[in-house]
């Protein structure tokens, strides 16, 4: 089948609607219909439904994102970065192709508030700005994470992932940050150091050490400074920075 996107009637419509269906959201047992809000286009890519490939764990749903993002990205790997930065794409997909998987991993808890819940649907439903499309959207996140992954980390993409979210300090320190998420000649440094940390004690991912390590490269000189030094210049440095961090911490 053809991977289709709504009509931006459709994405307003369906975005000043959402107390109407707030029921519906979170309990997503009945199929929506996109023509009765607006309409949708097909285009002219391939893509198989993600609802029969995306699995999740009840009980702990973060723990299936790592291989969700894998199987995003290849489902769609055909999208280029800038249609993968469209909304209408992202809001058929949660809407009328996987509204039950972005209810389960990011609505399980109905806020009092309506307000709350409205405001819940539309950072996991919708997708307005690059950070939302990144950080919050229920399936672009999948597969932008899934395309660093493999950018970064081409041999061992699962293994990339698993690193970046044990910790959602982790996460968002290099991926929610675009200076350094859209740089990845740098992330892939700091990846590598990561990697040798994670194959042995893991001392770097402390919460605490891992948050002194990126203020520590900060104070080094930000990212643009960062990213002129030679490569083996660059990987001392956060090599350094690494263990100061670590070292600090045992001493406390």
């Amino acid at each position: 089948m053809k991977l289709r996107y709504c009509t931006a009637d459709a994405v307003e419509n369906l975005r000043h609607t959402v107390q109407d269906r707030l029921d519906w959201y979170y309990s997503p047992n009945e199929k929506l219909s996109p023509a009765s809000i607006g309409g949708f286009r097909e285009s002219k890519i391939e893509a198989p439904r993600l609802a029969e490939k995306l699995n999740i764990d009840g009980k702990q749903p973060i723990s299936s994102d790592a291989a969700n993002a894998l199987v995003v990205y290849e489902a769609l790997q055909d999208l280029t970065p800038h249609q993968a930065s469209i909304e209408r794409v992202w809001v058929y997909l949660c809407h009328f192709d996987s509204p039950k998987y972005v209810f389960t991993r990011w609505l399980n808890s109905r806020p009092e508030k309506n307000k709350d819940a409205v405001r819940q649907v539309h950072n996991h439903f919708f997708a307005s700005g690059n950070r939302a499309l990144i950080r919050d959207n229920g399936i672009s996140r999948l597969w932008w994470l899934g395309k660093i992954a493999h950018e970064v980390a081409e041999d061992n993409p699962r293994e990339f992932l698993d690193i970046l979210l044990y910790r959602q300090d982790v996460r968002s320190a290099l991926i929610e940050r675009p200076s350094i998420s859209m740089n990845r000649r740098l992330l892939s440094s700091i990846y590598f150091v990561m990697q040798e940390y994670w194959n042995n004690d893991s001392t770097l991912f402390d919460r605490e050490v891992f948050r002194s390590w990126m203020i520590a490269l900060n104070r080094r000189g930000g990212v643009v400074l960062l990213d002129a030094l030679p490569d083996a210049a660059l990987d001392q440095l956060l090599r350094v920075e690494a263990e100061h961090a670590v070292n600090l911490a045992t001493k406390k």
